[in-house]
């Protein structure tokens, strides 16, 4: 068995509100966006959005990602986890994974053993009750979400 999972809570940080905001998947052959995510904390839940075309030309919605009407992310028990990744594809880096999910897709934090190391985050898409996937996510700063919201009026005012 691999020795990179550390199931000790107080090591790992706990998914808090401060981790609620917008995150990207970044396309890393073509550096552009492909997904925009949001984790997001409301009525006592825990639920994941994605942004999505609407059948309006160059208009978004927020979607829930669920594949039923059981979207609420639940946290993942310490044995759970070691189940998930405990694995030798996840042996480096070392490090304590924090997992909220529901029956299709999960936001896991990931804290690095090493000191200085930031804090990851990544989508996870289950299938079966098994990861099928790990996307890292990259969190969306102020600069950026005002910058595409810039780019989203200017092509609408070309289209007027």
């Amino acid at each position: 068995m691999p020795s990179n999972l550390f199931v000790l809570p107080a090591y790992g940080k706990a998914i808090t509100l401060d981790d609620q905001g917008v995150f990207y998947v970044m396309n890393h052959y073509e550096d552009t966006i492909q997904s925009v995510i949001q984790l997001t904390y409301a009525k006592d839940e825990w639920c994941l959005l994605q942004l999505q075309h609407t059948s309006v030309t160059d208009e978004y919605c927020w979607t829930v990602m669920s594949a039923d009407s059981r979207y609420a992310l639940n946290s993942m028990t310490s044995s759970q986890i070691a189940h998930h990744f405990a694995r030798p594809e996840f042996a480096e880096p070392k490090g304590a994974w924090q997992v909220i999910r529901n029956q299709q897709f999960g936001f896991g934090k990931f804290t690095p053993l090493e000191g200085g190391e930031p804090v990851a985050y990544g989508l996870l898409m289950f299938e079966n009750d098994e990861i099928k996937a790990i996307i890292r996510l990259h969190r969306m700063q102020a600069d950026m979400m005002q910058t595409i919201t810039e780019e989203t009026i200017e092509r609408e005012v070309e289209f007027a």
